[in-house]
């Protein structure tokens, strides 16, 4: 029922000469449209020597490879601890709301199901008391923030049915619209409000058309929805079934408590046939045939001329 993204981009960071540097690397990336390191583009750092507050929403440009650029920039001084982390997209943009902090800051969200939110808190450095050689990039790896959910529809008709299945208007009514988060936090989750399960969130099932009994299987478009360890979602789509050019149309609603964690992807799967496809089971059309037997004969003179 669900699985799980892999790791898939490694990067080998250059070095610059004791300006601080950023490199990236985006943990358990996908694919597709999703944000990996190749199309992540920018990211917002924040940054502490000490106490004092030396990179406040900096914007910082990613190339292909998770090298960052940024200006002006700014260099390591000698004897002192240096905290960063970092967000993605920034702060004021996609329903993003940022408080940083250095030892963790707090993500306020509005999520619109497509945004997919990236956090990252670096390893804190220490310089010594003389700086003689580059200590070296702010290496950041990104954590996806929120939990990738599609679904799958399986035609489990027998074979040699002539039902076709497509299946359109997939969507979760009630999803969480709004939360926060301390990613760096330990054991850190998501806080929601019941009141703000008000995000309806659309599913694209173009693909899910004509599927043939016993093998058609087909899956919508993937969106990003808050991960809380126990929903209780309410799925809503509409089954067309097609028996030779006559179709018919049955709406459904389930339910999903799937608990969710960030940063993995969730497979809802249906299988459809005749004993869910409707409301009621549907039992195949069989015919039988029988044959009258035949009356005696009966005998009938005719006349020969």
């Amino acid at each position: 029922m669900l699985a799980s993204c892999s790791n898939d981009e490694t990067v080998e960071m250059a070095q610059n000469t004791k300006a601080i540097g950023f490199s990236s690397f985006i943990d358990k990336s996908t694919r597709a449209t999703d944000t990996d390191i190749t199309n992540l583009g920018a990211i917002e750092v924040y940054g502490w020597r000490d106490d004092a507050q030396i990179f406040n929403a900096q914007a910082v440009t990613v190339d292909a490879t998770g090298n960052g650029t940024y200006s002006p920039l700014q260099y390591w001084e000698p004897g002192y601890t240096y905290a960063f982390e970092a967000i993605a997209p920034k702060s004021g943009e996609n329903g993003v709301t940022f408080a940083a902090a250095k030892d963790g800051g707090t993500i306020t969200f509005v999520s619109d199901s497509e945004t997919d939110l990236l956090y990252s808190k670096a390893a804190d450095k220490t310089t010594g008391a003389e700086v003689t050689t580059d200590p070296g990039e702010v290496n950041f790896t990104f954590g996806h923030m929120l939990s990738r959910v599609k679904f799958t529809f399986k035609n489990t008709f027998p074979e040699n049915a002539a039902a076709k299945i497509s299946v359109k208007d997939v969507r979760i009514t009630n999803a969480y619209k709004n939360g926060t988060i301390t990613p760096a936090a330990a054991n850190t989750a998501w806080t929601v409000a019941d009141a703000d399960k008000t995000l309806s969130v659309v599913f694209a099932s173009d693909a899910v058309k004509d599927l043939v009994a016993g093998t058609g299987v087909a899956e919508t478009s993937h969106m990003y929805l808050i991960p809380v360890a126990a929903p209780e979602y309410t799925v809503e789509f509409t089954v067309v079934l097609d028996q030779n050019g006559a179709t018919t149309e049955y709406p459904h609603t389930s339910t999903i408590t799937t608990g969710m964690e960030k940063g993995k992807s969730y497979n809802f799967v249906a299988a459809l046939d005749e004993t869910n496809v409707t409301p009621d089971e549907l039992f195949p059309i069989e015919f039988t045939a029988e044959v009258e037997d035949w009356g005696d004969f009966t005998n009938h003179d005719i006349t020969v001329e």
